[in-house]
């Protein structure tokens, strides 16, 4: 497994790439959200590594990363790790996509001006605000729920040691409830929305139909808040569409991508 040195600690990440033409495609970084890990994306990795270059990592204190000793801090902590993966990767243009509180990550990345910059945000199941007297409601609720992944994989890939579906699904759904109680604090402490004016670049929201925490009505008030935005609402999605309705995820997310790459400079 590779991985590279923040703060001191060893951060996992993956790297896949499987284009015939590697000059095409521009490379698709990926962020989990709250007490979750890079596993989340599996789905997008094995889809898009045959078009593009596609990177997640773990964030720090998450899946096979290691902690770096402080609570997680959404807009300097998290960001300062995805900064030094792009400067470990020397990586100049890309897109960065983030889930749930990974999307209040790239947020913030995008805010800063002293890191590489992305080309365009995909943001999904997220808000600029994630104060916990707002999500709570829908956290519970979501927490009751089957979301057992609608898809039939017999192996997922060699590039993740070749583990079974049930492994995958235990993976994607495991409860870690230290990790989760530290990052729901960090959103409690989250809300960039009045600089969201500053995020000029090309943003895609999209949001499960389904989802309790951000429902589609915020999802939409973070579209338009955003000066270049437009927004998907994912049939059959709840809160991790990517996992629950990989297929119209995946086709939405191809044709955002393909036209960022388009229209480029």
């Amino acid at each position: 497994m590779p991985f590279f040195e923040y703060q001191g600690k060893k951060m996992h990440y993956v790297d896949l790439d499987q284009r015939k033409d590697t000059s095409a495609g521009m490379p698709l970084v990926f962020v989990h959200g709250a007490g979750s890990s890079l596993m989340i994306w599996t789905l997008q990795l094995l889809e898009f590594r045959k078009t593009h270059r596609v990177i997640a990592l773990d964030l720090y204190g998450h899946g096979d990363s290691e902690d770096i000793g402080h609570p997680p801090d959404i807009e300097k902590g998290f960001t300062g790790q995805i900064a030094t993966l792009m400067d470990h990767l020397d990586i100049e243009e890309f897109v960065l996509a983030g889930h749930s509180m990974g999307g209040g990550v790239v947020m913030s990345y995008a805010l800063r001006d002293d890191v590489r910059q992305p080309s365009a945000l995909i943001l999904v199941g997220t808000s600029s605000d994630l104060d916990l007297s707002k999500i709570g409601i829908g956290l519970v609720i979501e927490s009751l729920e089957d979301h057992t992944p609608k898809y039939d994989i017999e192996e997922i890939s060699a590039d993740f040691k070749t583990f079974s579906l049930a492994n995958f699904q235990e993976n994607v759904t495991k409860f870690h409830p230290a990790t989760i109680l530290n990052d729901l604090r960090a959103c409690h402490e989250f809300d960039v929305t009045a600089r969201l004016s500053e995020i000029e670049i090309p943003s895609f929201v999209m949001v499960g139909e389904d989802d309790d925490i951000i429902t589609p009505h915020v999802a939409n008030r973070l579209d338009e808040a955003l000066p270049r935005s437009d927004i998907a609402v994912v049939k059959g999605g709840d809160h991790s569409p990517m996992v629950e309705s990989p297929e119209p995820f995946n086709h939405l997310l191809r044709k955002f991508v393909n036209w960022v790459e388009k229209n480029k400079n």
